[in-house]
């Protein structure tokens, strides 16, 4: 994390959108000393670190994380379903396209939604993404079977930009309540991915498979999700003011462009790009690997759940030492574990081992996605920026999410003989992690040299 002589550093480059200074009122909202201010500059000194709005906050993002990227990490149990019934006619490699598709706009939209969250604009951007990933939601409970396309446009396309909207913003906005204990606070508003992980396929598997079948049991699902993002969205507070004057195109390019002459930032992204390629295939083919190696059914239907439960644990753990060891002490060691337990993975046939599995890949990669938010915030000096720069290398990071899932889903089925072939995508996506660590040590060696 940054110092606080880091933080307090918060003046800009002659290359970056003007700011002014931003005065905090008593009740803890920012005042500006000119209006015609086009951004704001967040001083370290002015941020709360704690209290009853900051908590609720907390609580609030943890839901919205919780319904967003917790829904995506679920995937696994549409995938298994998708082909092995609802799609059965299609491919797995196509099939995965869906749950990709959700990578990305978890993303790629962080991209203009941290944007717009730094200029004020936190409230409509999570009411707008709220409304939208119910409806679509409710979309993909009508869709029907075999029909491809009305399911990749609905849960893929709808959904995907929906949990972009929302996730990079619920992030985000905790930095402008805590300094002192961002990592902590940010860990656990990002274990809500694990723990939506471990409820929703625990309900989906239920529903799917039981008496209320799949549409009913998405559209319960829905009904669920609008239950607690009303509650998020009551929750959540902005120390920003709700809008800001209107900020040039010049200037907007200017302010985009000063990210990219940062090279630590630049491999930080590039790292994160090849991780992303390779740590989500578990996530995705566990639950189909589980029944095809013989795992009954009703305790297959458990493994994604029991993936993402060990991850909130590694969401979490990891951000209460951060501060001790140093960001990168913590997340090079995770990326590497993730890659070594999948190239494990390949031998492992028997339910027992399957469940092991399970608990430890979910708390290492669950500990290194949760670490991207921190070490995005170390390598930034200027606090203002944190949600611009988490949605730039998450949007980026995102395309490997999306295209790494296809990859290994081709490499999965034989093209000859439609058999699954589980070792091609080990390899793919063990080695991916591996040489995603290798790149983040490059750029702890540089963030050193520039301190």
């Amino acid at each position: 994390m940054p110092t606080d002589q880091e933080l307090e550093h918060t003046s800009t480059p002659k290359s970056q959108l003007s700011v002014a200074t931003a005065k905090v009122s008593p009740d803890g909202m920012t005042t500006s000393k000119d209006e015609n201010t086009e951004l704001h500059t967040v001083h370290a000194h002015d941020v709360p670190d704690g209290g009853l709005r900051a908590w609720m906050t907390v609580v609030g993002a943890f839901l919205v994380v919780f319904c967003s990227s917790g829904y995506v990490n679920c995937y696994g149990v549409y995938e298994d379903y998708y082909v092995r019934e609802f799609l059965s006619d299609h491919s797995s490699s196509r099939i995965s396209w869906i749950g990709s598709v959700q990578i990305l706009g978890l993303g790629s939209l962080g991209i203009y939604s941290g944007f717009a969250m730094d200029q004020g604009h936190f409230r409509p951007v999570m009411l707008a993404g709220s409304a939208l990933l119910v409806f679509c939601l409710f979309m993909t409970s009508l869709t029907q079977e075999q029909q491809f396309w009305q399911i990749f446009l609905a849960q893929g396309i709808g959904l995907g930009i929906a949990v972009g909207i929302v996730y990079v913003p619920a992030l985000g906005i905790v930095s402008h309540h805590f300094k002192k204990r961002r990592s902590l606070v940010m860990g656990i508003v990002g274990s809500g991915s694990s723990i939506g992980g471990l409820v929703h396929p625990i309900m989906l598997n239920r529903f799917f498979h039981g008496s209320i079948g799949f549409r009913w049991g998405v559209r319960i699902s829905a009904f669920f999700n609008l239950g607690l993002l009303i509650l998020a969205n009551a929750l959540m507070t902005t120390r920003l003011p709700p809008r800001l004057g209107d900020v040039s195109f010049a200037k907007q390019v200017a302010y985009w462009r000063h990210f990219f002459t940062d090279k630590a930032y630049l491999i930080a992204i590039a790292g994160n790009f090849i991780l992303f390629l390779g740590v989500y295939f578990p996530t995705f083919y566990l639950q189909l690997n589980a029944i095809e190696h013989g795992v009954n059914e009703n305790l297959a239907f458990y493994t994604i759940a029991l993936l993402n439960g060990a991850g909130a644990f590694g969401r979490v753990m990891p951000t209460i030492t951060v501060d001790r060891i140093g960001v990168f002490s913590s997340i090079i060691p995770c990326a590497v574990a993730c890659g070594v337990l999948i190239f494990a993975w390949v031998a492992i046939t028997n339910p027992a081992s399957i469940m092991v599995f399970a608990v430890l890949y979910g708390f290492f990669s669950g500990a290194v996605i949760s670490l991207l938010g921190p070490m995005i915030a170390y390598l930034t000096k200027n606090v203002s920026e944190i949600g611009a720069r988490l949605g730039v290398c998450i949007g980026i990071a995102a395309v490997g999410g999306m295209i790494g899932p296809p990859i290994s889903g081709a490499l999965v089925t034989d093209e000859y003989t439609g058999q699954t072939r589980w070792l091609r995508p080990v390899l793919f996506s063990g080695i991916c992690c591996v040489v995603s660590g290798l790149t983040l040590a490059l750029v702890q060696v540089l963030s050193r040299r520039s301190k």
